[in-house]
């Protein structure tokens, strides 16, 4: 099984697309602010919702592997 560092916080937003779209953006940049952007690796995934129009976004910070 493969061992994947724990997020250090993940976030999922569902909406009208435009409406997340925007905020995700807004939302992902806030979180690496505050986390370090030299310390964290921020992943977003978009994907289709329920219903037409909506989307999902996924947000998920994770700790940089040392090097």
């Amino acid at each position: 099984m493969p061992t994947r560092t724990r997020p250090v916080i993940a976030v999922r937003l569902i909406g009208p697309t435009a409406t997340v779209t925007t905020h995700a953006a807004t939302i992902a940049a806030q979180l690496v602010a505050h986390h370090g952007a030299d310390r964290v690796t921020c992943r977003t995934s978009t994907h289709h919702a329920g219903y037409t129009g909506e989307s999902r976004v996924y947000i998920t910070i994770t700790r940089k592997e040392p090097r």
